[in-house]
Formats: structure tokens, C-alpha cells, sequence
């Protein structure tokens, strides 16, 4: 007998299914959606084709005033008044290739640190009070400090500039703040390969005693033997208006600009002794090591410079020069960079420069070669120099080289800061004042055979080092294959 609970739960489900409608039959799909229609824009013609390319830039080279104050100094002014902007720079004319190894650079970080006026922090201010993009700092060949500032602050900028031109005054909590610094910076620059390297080809290229054998910052034990009164006495040598030049670019009038300058440096007295560019040092002498290697080991990459004392910058070849530089290795489509990068994927870029200074600079040609094909780099190296030195270069090659040379000029004169700079290479070097309005044409004149003679007067396969930075163990005997001699090897810390 069921249980009543049970009964009513069968005769619930038997009522329920009673009730419920029978099934209905599935929808038909729905019909398929039309493509959109082509979306038409106003200017599909021109999306048609790709655009023509701009013509190309003209240059045109900047007009340079010139003046002079009443103590001699003289003044070279590019006026531009696109901008309400001024750029000045008071470029005098030494740098680190007089005095012991690193001074002259020491002194140029120094300038802006105090003077008998102002402290470091004041001049700081100042500087951050008007607006200034300023700063202090010397290569080989000059020491500079400049300002860059709106028209209406020109005034302060230059009696900041004075004053740290004309009053330096050394003081010895900042000169042992900025030799910490620079200490630090050496040690750094031990354990970057690119700093190794172009440290190694000075070492290596030049004799003890020459300005260009030691970097620029010194040594260790230069930048330790550093004194106050030393920095002193350089800045008394050699700070003085007939070393001088003031560089202006911008939003000022030529009579305006000499009477303030005049105001602010006119008073300036003093005369600087007489000094040589470095001379070219002699010769490699027979036997002499012609491969120098610096040991990192484990690196994966060596750093490679085929190096050679090269020219100072007022030689007569400079054009030629310029040309056969940029075909060799200045430009992404030079014979180095299309030999060991696209040819044979040694490198990411290999180039080739002449560093031309005071006195005679160091040729470079090299990159940053995968570690199992240095050898390998170093002979196709050795093979362009040679070829471009024997071989006339073709004439396209040529066009296209001097070309790239023309095009680069409009750059150098893009900003006021960029003109300034420009410009104050003419009073660096003693060239003149229409040496941009004349360069377009003079390297547009150079012919293949004056490229080919002024390689070959000023490099040769007998003068050329090479200098490296990597793993000796890995890399040694292939070098050695070359039949150049073994290396002359150092350690990293060198």
C-alpha cells in the first residue's frame, strides 16, 4: 500500500506533465549579414601613392658680425631674432693639452664653483634665478662657459659669466668635492669597455710626455696631486682676453650686445704666455708592438680600434680628408659598416674618424665586434684602409659621400645653442669667418684621386695599431694568426 505523502507526489507530477505545451520547432538561421560597403575617405587619391619627398634643404650659412672690445677681445655675433633667446659663450683657447694631465679639464669643471664674489651654491642660484641653460667644461683644445637665456636676462648672464671667467677662485672644499668626483668617474670608466678603448689608443699612439698619451680627465695620481694653487696658477696662465673669444647667438643687435659686454668684460687685463700645439710625435719605432690588448675576461664582445696618429685640424687635406672618412666609416652605407655589419654581421656599426685637434689627433676605424670574430674584423679593417688608399673610389660613391656632408650642414645651425657652438670652432682652430659660407663648395670640389693621395700621405698599413678591449684568452690566438706579433696585453684596471 503507497503512502499518501508518495500518492500525492506521483498525481502532482502526472498534472504537471498534463499541462505542459508540447515542444517547439528550432528558428531558422538568420540570414546572412551583407559585406559592409568600402569605406571612401575625401583624400583616397592621395592615400593612393606614397607622397613625393621634400626637396632638399638649402643651406645657408649663418652671417657672422664681427667686433671686438677695447682690451681686444673679440666678438662674434650671429643674430637671430626668431626666438626672444641668447646663447653666450666665452671659449678660451687651452685646454687639456697644457699642464699636467687633467688640469686643464679640472678647471673648466671649476669655473662655475667659485669665485672671490660668490660661492659655488650663489652662482648656482643665479644661474636658476634667470632661466639659464648654463654650464662650464674644456676639451683638449678650449675651455668654455656659456649661458643660454630669454633676451631680457642677458644682462645677468653675462655678469655671471664674467665673474666666473675673470674671478675663479678655487676654493678647497670645492676642489676636493669635484676631485671626489672625478676620482669616482675614473673608476668607472674601468669597467666600461668604449672608455677602455679610447684611453688604450691615446696610451698607446703617443709618447710619454705628450698632452694627447693621458684622457683628458688624468689619472689617478694627477687628479691626486691636484692642489688649489695649482689650479690657480693654470687659471692665471691662461685665462686672459687675448685667449679669448666671445661667441653670441640670437635675439640681440650687434651694438647693443657690444656695449654690454664691454660693461662686463671690457676691464679685463692680462696677457698668456706662449704656447705650442702638441707636435706630432715620430714615427713608430721598428719592433714596437703593433697590437695592444686590454683583458676582459668573459666579455662577449672585444672593442676594436685600428689606430694611427692622424692630423691637426688646420691641415691642408682636411677636406679630403673629411671625404675619404665618411666613405671609409661616417655613415650607415660606408664600406666598413656595409663590410662587417651587413656583410658579414661582425658588429651592429663599425665607422671611421679623423679627430682632428691643435695638434695631430688620432685616426680611429673600428666598433664593438663579436668576441669569436675579432681576427676576422681586424683584417677587413686593414683591407678597406688599404683599398681606399690604392683604388680610386667610384664615382657614385663619392657623390654620395659629400652629398651626406652637405646635407648634415643646415643641422649644425638648427638652434641658437647649436649655431654658438659652430661658430666658436672658427675662433677655436683660427679659421675664418666664411669658412661654413665656403665649406658646401669646397667639399663638392674634392675629387676621387685628391681622397685617395691624402689617405695614403696620412695612414699607412706599417703606422697602424691595433688596440683592443676583451677576452685575451678567447681571442689571442687568432690574433696572433695575423702575423702582427703578439699582443702587448693589460689588465682591465689599467
Amino acid at each position: 500500500m503507497r503512502s499518501p505523502s508518495l500518492s500525492l507526489a506521483l498525481g502532482a507530477l502526472a498534472l504537471v506533465a498534463a499541462c505542459t505545451p508540447p515542444a517547439l520547432p528550432p528558428a531558422p538561421p538568420p540570414p546572412p549579414r551583407p559585406a559592409p560597403a568600402p569605406t571612401v575617405t575625401p583624400d583616397a587619391p592621395f592615400r593612393g601613392q606614397a607622397p613625393a619627398p621634400a626637396p632638399e634643404p638649402t643651406f645657408v650659412p649663418p652671417v657672422i658680425a664681427q667686433a671686438a672690445l677695447s682690451n681686444g677681445v673679440p666678438v662674434l655675433l650671429v643674430e637671430r631674432h626668431d626666438m626672444p633667446v641668447v646663447e653666450v659663450r666665452i671659449v678660451v683657447r687651452r685646454g687639456g693639452e697644457v699642464g699636467a694631465p687633467g688640469v686643464g679639464a679640472f678647471v673648466g669643471a671649476m669655473l662655475s664653483q667659485g669665485t672671490k664674489h660668490r660661492s659655488a651654491l650663489a652662482i648656482s642660484d643665479a644661474f636658476e634665478t634667470i632661466g639659464a641653460d648654463w654650464g662650464t667644461g674644456a676639451s683638449y683644445d678650449a675651455t668654455l662657459a656659456h649661458a643660454q637665456v630669454v633676451s631680457s636676462q642677458l644682462d645677468p648672464a653675462l655678469d655671471l659669466l664674467a665673474d666666473c671667467v675673470r674671478n675663479s677662485s678655487f676654493p678647497r672644499a670645492e676642489v676636493e668635492r669635484e676631485r671626489a668626483k672625478r676620482l669616482s668617474t675614473l673608476a668607472q670608466d674601468r669597467d666600461r669597455p668604449a672608455t677602455l678603448l679610447a684611453n688604450m689608443v691615446g696610451f698607446t699612439l703617443y709618447p710619454d710626455g705628450h698632452a694627447y698619451k693621458l684622457p683628458l680627465m688624468g689619472t689617478d695620481a694627477s687628479l691626486r696631486a691636484v692642489k688649489p694653487d695649482t689650479l690657480s696658477q693654470f687659471f692665471h696662465d691662461h685665462f686672459t682676453p687675448d685667449r679669448a673669444t666671445i661667441v653670441v647667438a640670437g635675439d640681440v643687435t650687434k651694438d647693443v650686445l657690444v656695449a654690454k659686454l664691454e660693461r662686463a668684460f671690457g676691464s679685463w687685463r692680462g696677457r698668456a704666455a706662449k704656447v705650442d700645439p702638441p707636435a706630432a710625435p715620430p714615427p713608430p719605432a721598428a719592433g714596437e708592438p703593433r697590437v695592444v690588448l686590454v683583458d676582459r675576461p668573459g666579455a662577449t664582445q672585444t672593442g676594436v680600434a685600428v689606430a694611427q696618429v692622424g692630423v691637426a685640424r688646420t691641415t691642408e687635406d682636411f677636406y679630403p680628408l673629411l671625404v675619404a672618412s665618411t666613405i671609409l666609416g661616417g655613415q650607415f652605407t660606408s664600406r666598413l659598416n656595409l663590410n662587417l655589419r651587413e656583410k658579414h654581421a661582425f658588429t651592429y656599426g663599425a665607422s671611421a674618424s679623423f679627430e682632428m685637434r691643435h695638434g695631430p689627433g688620432p685616426f680611429r676605424a673600428g666598433g664593438a665586434i663579436v668576441r669569436e670574430h675579432t681576427a676576422e674584423a681586424v683584417q677587413e679593417i686593414f683591407a678597406e684602409i688599404e683599398r681606399i688608399a690604392k683604388e680610386p673610389v667610384a664615382d657614385d660613391e663619392l657623390a654620395d659621400a659629400k652629398s651626406y656632408l652637405v646635407r648634415k650642414l643646415p643641422a649644425q645651425f638648427e638652434t641658437v645653442q647649436e649655431t654658438a657652438s659652430s661658430v666658436a670652432q672658427l675662433a677655436v682652430y683660427g679659421l675664418p669667418l666664411d669658412d661654413y659660407a665656403t665649406r658646401a663648395a669646397k667639399i663638392a670640389a674634392v675629387t676621387a684621386a685628391e681622397v685617395q693621395k691624402a689617405v695614403a700621405a696620412h695612414l699607412s698599413a706599417e703606422a697602424l695599431r691595433v688596440v683592443l678591449v676583451g677576452d685575451a684568452a678567447a681571442i689571442r690566438g687568432p690574433l696572433e694568426a695575423l702575423g702582427l706579433g703578439a699582443p702587448l696585453e693589460y689588465p682591465a684596471s689599467k
